[in-house]
């Protein structure tokens, strides 16, 4: 017994000395003077941004920590948050690795937000299949559709607005002969000014709806123009002029077909009027007071605003005055329209006009008209020499609720569309991708399509068939540019259809039905231009057949 419990010690000792040296290793790690670990969330964090931007591929860092001593799970949340808190102070900014996920952070947001301000710029990008569903994605679809939320407020106040459209060219590619063409909409409310200013663009000014004074100077001459809707007027580039809502009640809305002259796609405007944004005031000071043979005090006191007055304002002050720098569109009484009014010519009604005097675009019967709508146009000819250096013709089309201006295409010209009043369909035949370069063995038909809203501008490209519905009285304004020997081709309808002039042979070659067929069915069209946006059920033709007898029976039914 006695040997075996000698036996037995040696292992008792080897236990013994074992678990001394755990509680040892227990206690130096509770030690006070131990350095706490970083917090395993930050460490967690570290490996994710390491991770996230590694995939990115801006940055690498250059090898991996070690990892820290620390504490158990159960250590105080209290002490985890400080130390947290340390590390994002001093020791993040203290890491190079850490440092770079800043910058790169950074840079991502900046980029982000120059993004989202020069969101109106983008090229157009196919849509995703995650995007089908959202509120863009009819305009995604359709890079030939400009949303009325594409036009940039330059300016707006309680008086009115002045807006500018999105490049063309910056959409697709399939607009860049438009990089000198900008769309310009204007709205003020009764007795409202837009003040003198001149542009570095040729303008196509037309009234959408109300009544203006239109004043156009010239170095030694001043005319003004009464104008109502549909009135239309070239201003030539770098024309001062100004322009007064007249009426009592209703807004003023132009629109303005810019055409540039400097650079392409930019629309400088020149003012006379505001603070800092006065070009005068960009003159220094000897050129002013020998221009004007006067004291520059003077010239400052009855032209500009003098720059000291800001400093003794107060902040409300201040921010009022702000404003009027760039207060491009202010308040007349009635007194001063009323002399505006005196000396104002009213726009021609004999369908001829002299270079500078504006035409209506009503002034002469429409060039299609029927039940279902009607097309006013003014084209480059002799008689409307305001069109004819820019190549350029303008349309009113109005088409009934129910009824649809049959599929067509213009041979030459590129026409801006713009919806003034009403909503409707648009379809426009185009080639699947073309916006993309592709060979000529892979392109496919596609049909783009619209629902059209008051503000919405379509661009149909020449050659490019299209068709209108009206769900609502529908007001259509177009430009239509490189107009000269443009022809506009039907390919429907009893009148203007290019269909049928195909010969009988050549119709048997082109369409599967036989050359009868084809021309049978072309029949069925009685009416040209425009038409019932539904096939019609010749109620007419039966109303005919009926007895006298059995109309009248009906109406007791």
């Amino acid at each position: 017994m006695a040997t075996t419990n000698k036996s037995r010690l040696p292992l008792v000792l080897l236990l013994g000395i074992i678990f001394l040296a755990s509680v040892c290793v227990t206690c130096a790690n509770y030690d006070e003077g131990s350095e706490p670990r970083v917090p395993g969330k930050r460490e967690r964090g570290r490996q994710e941004g390491e991770k996230e931007e590694k995939r990115h591929g801006e940055w690498s860092p250059s090898r991996e920590k070690e990892a820290q001593p620390g504490r158990e799970r159960w250590e105080r949340k209290e002490d985890e948050e400080q130390v947290e808190e340390e590390w994002r102070g001093s020791q993040r900014h203290e890491d190079p690795d850490e440092r770079a996920r800043e910058r790169y952070r950074a840079e991502t947001t900046r980029k982000r937000v120059e993004e989202e301000r020069e969101e109106s710029d983008r090229p157009y990008q196919p849509e995703r299949e995650e995007e089908k569903g959202s509120s863009k994605s009819q305009e995604r679809r359709n890079p030939f559709l400009f949303k009325s939320n594409k036009f940039v407020t330059l300016f707006e106040n309680e008086n009115g607005h002045i807006r500018l459209l999105q490049r063309f060219d910056k959409r697709s590619d399939l607009f860049e002969n438009l990089q000198n063409y900008r769309l310009v909409e204007y709205r003020a409310k009764p007795h409202t000014l837009f003040l003198p200013q001149h542009i570095e663009a040729d303008l196509i000014l037309t009234v959408l709806s109300g009544k203006a004074i239109l004043t156009v100077l010239r170095p030694n001459d001043r005319n003004s123009y009464n104008l109502e809707r549909g009135d239309t007027i070239k201003i030539p580039a770098g024309t001062t002029s100004y322009l007064v809502n007249q009426d009592d009640e209703q807004d003023l809305r132009v629109v303005d077909l810019a055409i540039s002259v400097n650079r392409p796609g930019k629309v400088e405007s020149f003012n006379l009027y505001g603070n800092k944004n006065q070009y005068l005031r960009g003159f220094s000071k000897n050129i002013l007071e020998a221009s004007f043979n006067t004291k520059y005090e003077t010239i400052e006191k009855v032209l500009l605003e003098e720059q000291d007055k800001e400093s003794q304002q107060s902040i409300g002050q201040r921010r009022r005055s702000q404003r009027q720098e760039t207060n491009a569109l202010v308040r007349v009484s009635r007194q001063q329209i009323e002399e505006l009014k005196r000396l104002a010519k009213s726009s021609s009604k004999k369908g001829v006009s002299s270079e500078l005097e504006p035409f209506n675009l009503r002034s002469q019967n429409p060039k299609y008209s029927n039940k279902f709508g009607k097309l006013f146009e003014i084209t480059p000819e002799k008689k409307y020499p305001q069109l004819q250096d820019l190549d350029i013709f303008i349309s009113s089309v109005e088409i009934k609720e129910g009824a649809l201006m049959l599929p067509h295409y213009n041979s030459r010209a590129i026409v801006v569309l713009l919806v003034n009043e009403g909503k409707g369909n648009l379809e426009l035949v185009g080639i699947q991708n073309e916006q993309q370069q592709q060979e000529e063995r892979d392109k496919q038909v596609q049909r783009y399509e619209a629902r059209l809203s008051p503000g919405d501008v379509v661009i149909i490209p020449a050659g490019h068939p299209v068709a209108v519905s009206a769900s609502s009285n529908l007001n259509l304004l177009a430009f239509g540019i490189n107009a000269e020997n443009n022809q506009r081709n039907f390919l429907t309808g009893s009148d203007d259809n290019v269909i049928s002039q195909i010969e009988n042979p050549v119709k048997e070659l082109t369409f599967p039905g036989s050359a009868q067929e084809v021309n049978r069915l072309l029949k069925n069209q009685e009416h040209s231009h425009f038409a019932s946006a539904g096939p019609e059920q010749k109620e007419e033709e039966s109303q005919r057949k009926r007895s006298p007898i059995s109309l009248i029976l009906d109406t007791f039914y």
